[in-house]
């Protein structure tokens, strides 16, 4: 502990810590008998008590760690003092070659920061135990911005989890063709669907092992889906990552593909944030309470409950770089319809030195094929400058190779990438094919117009040209007697997406586009989204036009408004809602209703609307979400005369640790078990919605990788018996690592001392206060009172000012208090 004046305390000869006259601190401010008491410890600044801290070190403002430091004072001396080695300096990040004299001393020679460098000093808060170090630019190892040391690189426990999102839906229409007599519930048709999606997962050291899978069940029928299992391990010497096992090539060069086997390939996580260099957005109207199904390359990776209106779905579990998603909406009468979003890199610029590669060896997973064929694959990028960057890449597998070159440039228009593959795929009954797939990327944020535009590209393959998943395809397809002609291949292809700001209270455009045709069978598909957002005083209002045309020219356009006005704000705020929307010339269906929320902060969301429907009969729908301490429950109800949808769900993660099993209302990959014994109640980070519960742990279900994550723990909500001894971490742990942090807590009563000398006479203000064995515990507040807390229901205290004293304590054990704390009365004897 340490006294504090101000809230800091400094450590070291600097302009911070320079001397005040002693006139500066005049006790005649002081109200009552701390009148005329002696100030002259403060006269060198806030002085900090000798003792050993455990405290975060700053070097610049940049953490370094917490470290365990010890302050020391010299006979006579009132400020203690830290001091440091050239091996502890070395830890700081410090270059200890420009030292001064630095060659010609021992390792365990300690100096203060000053001996050791000119214009350097520290400065201690012991408020929040925090040092801070202010070193010179000259005399530090260079680390680009963002940069945390792979020595604070946390691999996490060994530790479990299980996060899972389930879903249950019950539908039920009435049947037109009835026969007569049948009585009200024969007249309807009920269908029953369920799904759980589970990503499951063990941490053991540096080795994660995990398995992401999915159970549907549909009208008594259950169907197990296994979507990848396998072990990783973050190699952050190579600032790489290790995976064995089922997972998915990249899809930055060649388009991403399933597979068994191996792959080593470089992690952009580990990079600072200044030296890093795409899951997609999934967005969409629902005419009422809906089921939204996610696909890619046909395998359900999300499904989820979205309520009548826009949707945005941004929190995808990522299944490699590239892969369009085939989305379906399935309204509350049955009603589905599909869309795509495209899902492509941007152009591939590295910094200047900075590389990316991969290389995978195993066989191709595709649920299609009969059999499994050999892969493969390597690529490898390289930045020559700052504004060229050179790339290649290999893919081989059973009759089937592809080489691939390109190059990405960076130009006041806009950064561009240019790249070919050939590829060559070898038939047993029919002719071998070859050909080239030419394409082109662009990406560029026009600052002047604030036109964003994220994706562009442009790609053209020549007739006999074949992906690595056609190929294998068309050879599968060939050994059961087709031919390739049958298949539909892609040609060209155009994707577009696009952010125009407005100027002044003008709002925004934005834009998404995919335009395909294909070699084979004739045919080509578009998907055209354009849309417009603003709000008028507190009214927002959207208004979106979406095209799609599909392989057999089938045209449809839809047209959308959607408008939000809040009517209350704070933690129990409501909106009101509407929409409406025409296919074609037609009028579809329009929807009024309102939204809202409640609880402590906003743990319960709910919304209920009215929907017109052309051709159908008008239906009401009610939806809510509820946020728990263990788990998010969801619940949404439609109804109309001629049909009614029930749903209900729950997600959220299970972490099982040596400290047995806690839950979290959210899921994340990168996890922080937040220990603190007794604190049950306390919030975990800010707006996380988990608390510690009656264990002592919690879970922070959103770390980020390689990043310091500040873990805050609020105590509004703990015991009264409970204090923390601090209230804030840092932790910077691996990708999908689970970390663990323990925040020590003091248990016990609560102690206000008012304490005097036996004359009657208050003690020094500001005095430390020291327990049995020794150790600093409180110091002597305004109006002679001493706070402090202590499990012992007796004991001794010692106060060392001038003339030391002892004052004794014995508490009751039946008295409680309503203030938090007991109050005594002592006299502190000689």
């Amino acid at each position: 502990m340490g006294i504090l004046v101000g809230g800091i305390g400094i450590s070291g000869t600097s302009a911070f810590a320079a001397e005040v006259e002693p006139a500066s601190f005049n006790s005649s401010f002081l109200q009552g008998q701390a009148r005329g008491m002696d100030l002259s410890r403060y006269t060198e600044g806030n002085p900090t008590l000798a003792g050993t801290y455990h405290a975060d070190v700053y070097v610049n403002g940049r953490w370094q760690g917490r470290h365990e430091l010890l302050f020391t004072a010299a006979e006579g001396e009132v400020e203690a003092h830290t001091c440091y080695t050239l091996g502890r300096l070395e830890r700081y990040g410090v270059d200890t070659s420009t030292l001064l004299d630095a060659e010609s001393v021992g390792d365990d020679e300690c100096r203060s920061l000053e001996a050791w460098m000119k214009g350097a000093y520290a400065r201690f808060d012991s408020s929040v135990l925090r040092l801070d170090l202010n070193i010179p630019q000259a005399n530090l190892r260079r680390a680009a911005r963002g940069y945390v040391d792979p020595r604070f690189w946390d691999p996490g426990i060994t530790a479990g989890r299980i996060g899972y999102n389930f879903n249950a839906f019950r539908s039920q229409s009435q049947m037109t063709d009835s026969p007569p007599g049948l009585q009200f519930g024969e007249r309807w048709q009920a269908s029953n669907t369920a799904l759980l999606s589970l990503n499951t997962g063990l941490n053991i050291g540096a080795w994660q092992f995990r398995h992401d899978s999915s159970l549907r069940w549909q009208d008594g029928e259950s169907q197990w889906q296994g979507i990848a299992t396998y072990a990783r391990r973050p190699l952050p010497g190579w600032q790489s990552e290790l995976t064995l096992g089922e997972a998915y090539t990249e899809g930055n060069l060649f388009d991403s593909v399933g597979f068994r086997g191996a792959r080593l390939a470089s992690d952009d996580r580990m990079l600072p944030d200044s030296l890093r260099g795409y899951a997609p957005e999934v967005r969409g109207v629902a005419e009422s309470n809906a089921l939204v199904e996610v696909r890619q390359r046909g395998q359900l990776i999300h499904q989820t409950t979205v309520s009548a209106g826009p949707f945005v779905i941004d929190d995808l579990y990522p299944t490699g770089y590239g892969g369009d998603l085939d989305v379906t909406v399935t309204e509350a009468d049955g009603r589905q319809r599909h869309f795509t979003v495209p899902y492509a890199s941007v152009a591939q610029m590295l910094r200047p030195g900075h590389r990316r590669y991969s290389l995978t060896v195993g066989e191709v997973r595709e649920s299609q094929l009969e059999a499994s064929p050999w892969l493969v694959q390597g690529i490898y990028q390289q930045g020559l400058t700052n504004r060229l960057t050179g790339y290649a890449g290999t893919t081989l597998s059973d009759g089937y190779g592809a080489l691939l070159g390109g190059v990405a440039l960076g130009t006041p228009v806009g950064a561009f990438s240019l790249d070919m593959t050939q590829a060559q795929t070898r038939f047993d009954r029919q002719a071998n094919r070859s050909g080239q797939s030419y394409r082109l990327g662009y990406s560029r944020l026009i600052s002047e117009t604030r036109t964003n535009i994220t994706v562009a590209a442009y790609r053209y393959s020549t007739a006999g040209y074949l992906g690595l998943r056609d190929a294998v395809r068309v050879r599968d397809h060939e050994q059961r007697g087709g031919s390739l002609d049958a298949l539909a291949r892609q040609r060209s292809e155009l994707q577009l997406t696009l952010n125009q700001s407005l100027p002044d209270a003008f709002g925004a455009l934005y834009f998404t586009g995919a335009w395909r045709d294909y070699w084979g069978p004739e045919g080509a598909t578009e998907n055209y989204q354009l849309g417009y957002n603003n709000r008028y005083g507190s009214l927002n209002y959207g208004v979106s036009v979406l095209r799609t045309r599909s392989e057999l020219g089938r045209d449809d356009t839809q047209y959308a408004l959607s408008l939000s006005l809040p009517i209350s704000s704070g933690a129990g705020a409501v909106s009101l809602t509407g929409a409406l929307a025409y296919r074609g010339d037609d009028y579809e269906n329009s929807r009024v209703g309102f939204s809202g929320s409640a609880g402590e902060a906003g743990r319960l969301t709910y919304n209920a609307s009215l929907t017109d429907s052309a051709g159908r009969a008008a239906s009401g729908e009610l939806a809510g979400q509820y946020r728990g301490d263990s788990a998010t429950l969801r619940g949404a109800y439609s109804r109309s005369r001629s049909h009614q949808q029930t749903s209900l769900g729950a997600s959220g993660t299970l972490v099982a640790h040596s400290g047995g099993v806690t839950l979290t209302p959210q899921r994340g990959e990168t996890l922080v078990i937040v220990e603190a014994p007794e604190a049950s109640g306390a919030q975990v980070g800010a707006g996380s919605g988990t608390r510690i519960d009656r264990y002592g742990y919690g879970v922070m279900p959103y770390a980020t990788p390689y990043r310091l994550n500040s873990v805050t723990l609020d105590p509004q909500g703990m015991p009264n018996h409970v204090e923390l001894k601090s209230s804030r971490q840092q932790v910077a742990p691996y990708a999908g690592a689970i970390a663990r942090l323990r925040f020590e807590t003091v248990t016990g009563r609560a102690l206000l001392i008012h304490a005097r000398r036996p004359e009657g006479a208050p003690l020094t203000f500001g005095t430390p206060v020291y327990d049995e064995a020794g150790q600093p515990v409180a110091v002597v507040g305004q109006g002679s009172r001493i706070y402090l807390r202590t499990e012992q229901e007796a004991g001794v205290l010692r106060v060392d000012e001038g003339e030391p004293c002892s004052l004794r304590y014995r508490l009751d054990p039946t008295a409680g208090s309503d203030l938090g704390y007991t109050h005594l009365e002592a006299s502190c004897e000689p």
